[in-house]
């Protein structure tokens, strides 16, 4: 409990991990896929980003009162037990273990391998060349975080600053140097006609791949009982940090809108914008930075999957236990666990080679997430009626109405992925459910 852990962090700490955690490679990405999801409307394109942003803000100030109350090493699966019990917990590791680790590792390295082409000037869409350079770096890193006691901890302090530095450049410059004639929202009059579905269908259906920029908002509340004024610095962290974040990344594509249209930056892509800005020596350098920024997410993606079969083998829901449990005792890794983490990551790999559409095993998990996040939002009136005298630090600002956004909006973004993909979603829902089938009992 709070009383047990020691008040070692303030506000800085808890805004730069927010930062850090949410910052990774998918706004160097996903700029082209929104456009392309809003019909390539930059008016629903930009509300988008921001509706992404204040969703992620409601949720987080939700999170935190659960957090603060539940101040336990776990963070989320330590909170939906706490509230709903063991079963529902391990379905939340269980999805963590199967689909989205290996998933976010896969697509992350595949990213990675698209930089790279573009970086030597290879065709992105050569998929052996991908296939290589994404199994490459994956079995590299997962190596190095399991023969080597350190390593990965320095490679994911050192990929740090390369975040920020490309996104910011792109940002200035795209402003300063922007020479969009047609108009920072230009639309194409034949892509308004082609569109079946409405504006709000559109808001909903680019709000899918946006929640993938601000992933990792949640796991913030991890530190909770780490600080040293968790009421108030945890919730301005949050809103802060994450306000920081949805205003930069709004900057961010429409400074891409005021040096191309939609269209545009659909065909020419990141490199093609900062060739446009930087020419292609300065070119170089952003993407090395992108590159860097990705390894360094492919790296911390791969230092968290690599415990989780080990933690769930642990607290005794996970059949071979001994096995997934077991810690190499020279370099004090979970080897096993590490092991089956690497293999399933290589498969999600195959299968994003295989079916040519990569982007759709980032979303779903991501969306598939947003239930598991709704029930922490629900565990915050769960908890307030069933120990009103629990000691809450922090309590949620407008209660009852910030958690109903929250809810309302989780569950939004599920049912508009559900809507966009419901095959993908339909199997990583019920490979979901197959830990009901593989949890084991304690004795």
């Amino acid at each position: 409990m709070s009383g047990n852990l020691e008040k070692r962090y303030g506000f800085s700490v808890a805004f730069s991990m927010v930062v850090g955690i949410v910052i990774g490679i998918g706004i160097f990405f996903k700029a082209g896929q929104i456009l392309t999801a809003a019909n390539m409307n930059p008016k629903i394109a930009i509300a988008a980003w921001v509706l992404g942003g204040t969703i992620s803000i409601l949720s987080g100030l939700t999170a935190a009162e659960v957090g603060a109350a539940i101040p336990e090493t776990g963070g989320m699966i330590a909170w939906i037990k706490r509230i709903y019990g063991e079963r529902v917990a391990f379905l939340v590791g269980w999805a963590q273990l199967i689909i989205y680790f290996p998933a976010l590792v896969a697509l992350i390295a595949y990213y990675f391998a698209v930089f790279t082409a573009s970086f030597f000037n290879i065709d992105s869409t050569n998929t052996t060349f991908l296939g290589l350079v994404a199994f490459v770096a994956i079995t590299f890193l997962f190596s190095v975080n399991i023969f080597t006691r350190n390593i990965g901890g320095k490679i994911q302090t050192s990929a740090t600053i390369a975040k920020i530095i490309p996104l910011l450049l792109i940002t200035v410059f795209g402003f300063i140097f922007g020479d969009n004639t047609l108009g920072t929202f230009y639309i194409k009059e034949v892509a308004i006609g082609t569109t079946p579905e409405s504006p709000f269908v559109l808001l909903g259906l680019s709000l899918v791949p946006i929640m993938f920029a601000f992933d990792g908002w949640i796991y913030v509340g991890t530190i909770a009982g780490d600080l040293k004024n968790v009421k108030k610095d945890l919730p301005k962290a949050i809103i802060l940090g994450l306000g920081f974040i949805a205003i930069f990344y709004v900057a961010l594509n429409v400074a891409l809108l005021n040096v191309f249209t939609a269209e545009e930056i659909v065909r020419v892509g990141m490199f093609g914008v900062a060739k446009e800005l930087f020419g292609p020596m300065g070119a170089k350098f952003i993407f090395l930075g992108i590159m860097i920024s990705a390894f360094g997410g492919l790296n911390g993606m791969i230092m968290a999957s690599t415990r989780i079969p080990y933690t769930l083998a642990v607290e005794g829901h996970l059949p071979k236990q001994e096995f997934f449990s077991k810690i190499d005792n020279k370099f004090k890794q979970p080897i096993n666990s590490s092991v089956v983490m690497y293999i399933l990551a290589v498969v999600f790999l195959i299968a994003m080679l295989i079916t040519g559409n990569p982007d759709i095993f980032g979303d779903i998990p991501v969306a598939l997430f947003w239930l598991f996040y709704c029930l922490v939002f629900l565990g915050l009136f769960i908890l307030r009626k069933k120990e009103p005298n629990l000691e809450r630090p922090y309590k949620v600002p407008f209660y009852p109405l910030v958690p109903m956004l929250a809810l309302l909006g989780g569950a939004s973004i599920f049912i508009y992925a559900a809507i966009s993909n419901p095959g993908y979603m339909a199997i990583s829902v019920a490979l979901t459910l197959t830990g009901l089938f593989v949890y084991k009992e304690t004795k």
